[in-house]
């Protein structure tokens, strides 16, 4: 048994328990199994990469009631029905109004929202103000409740979910860097081992002999320089004791090369 066929099988568990949830995902998971068994290294990065490990997590470890996944559409449906309402009466009142009006025309006087709350002097059926002030109130309160429901099972009752759902995401994470991991190319047998050593040995001492070289040479270098100073202060010196035009032979100074 080589090193993939682990990987490859945990692979092929995982594939079992997320394909439940979500067919397609498993089965790229299922072909991700079979490529690293096969040694398909190209195809082993292509089908790591597709995956979200976060994602994978939360489906295998999060089991979704479906009374909460409705109770949370119809929180964000009724988000935008008080709204609804409230222009509804809006318009049905303004329409009555109209009406009342045209009928009788003495009561211009009167506030709009009194004979709304009278329901336009029953002209119209029309919702009153306060019957419409109370379901906006309903809705709202409704809202609330809601919120506050889902709010509270998603952080305080859901905290362990969430703490199921790293560890299951690092667990992941670490099995598809394993398969990564192996994407790199066949494991080195012992005696390819043995080569590849003898040949970094080799090399070693190759870089090593020529650092000798180059140190023998950094010797001799430092020498020649030392005898080019000597004969630069003899050629120094000798330039200083050479006679002006205006000297005696008697000042000539014979010159002593420096030992």
């Amino acid at each position: 048994m080589n090193a993939r066929e682990p990987v490859a099988k945990q692979l092929d568990v995982l594939a079992g328990s997320v394909r439940k949830q979500d067919a397609a995902v498993g089965e790229l998971l299922a072909r991700l199994a079979t490529a690293v068994k096969d040694g398909r290294y190209d195809e082993v990065k292509a089908y790591a990469a597709a995956l979200d490990p976060h994602s994978l997590a939360e489906l295998i470890t999060v089991r979704r009631s479906p009374v909460w996944a409705v109770l949370e559409v119809i929180r964000n449906t009724l988000v935008f029905a008080p709204i609804a309402v409230t222009w509804f009466g809006l318009a049905t009142a303004s329409a009555a109004y109209e009406q009342l009006l045209k009928a009788r025309p003495e009561l211009i006087s009167r506030p709009f929202l009194l004979l709304w709350q009278e329901s336009f002097e029953g002209t119209a059926a029309v919702l009153s103000f306060s019957t419409l002030a109370i379901i906006d109130a309903s809705l709202i309160a409704l809202l609330i409740v809601l919120s506050l429901t889902i709010h509270v099972r998603a952080d305080v009752r859901d905290v362990s979910t969430r703490t199921r759902v790293l560890l299951r995401e690092s667990e992941i994470r670490l099995l598809l860097g394993h398969a990564l991991s192996l994407s790199a190319g066949p494991s080195l047998t012992d005696a390819s081992a043995d080569t590849v050593l003898d040949e970094m040995v080799a090399e070693e001492r190759r870089i090593y002999e020529r650092a000798m070289e180059r140190e023998q040479q950094l010797t001799d270098l430092q020498s020649v320089v030392r005898d080019l100073r000597v004969a630069a202060d003899d050629l120094a010196r000798a330039a200083r004791a050479l006679p002006s035009p205006t000297d005696e032979p008697s000042d000539i100074r014979r010159i002593t090369p420096a030992r």
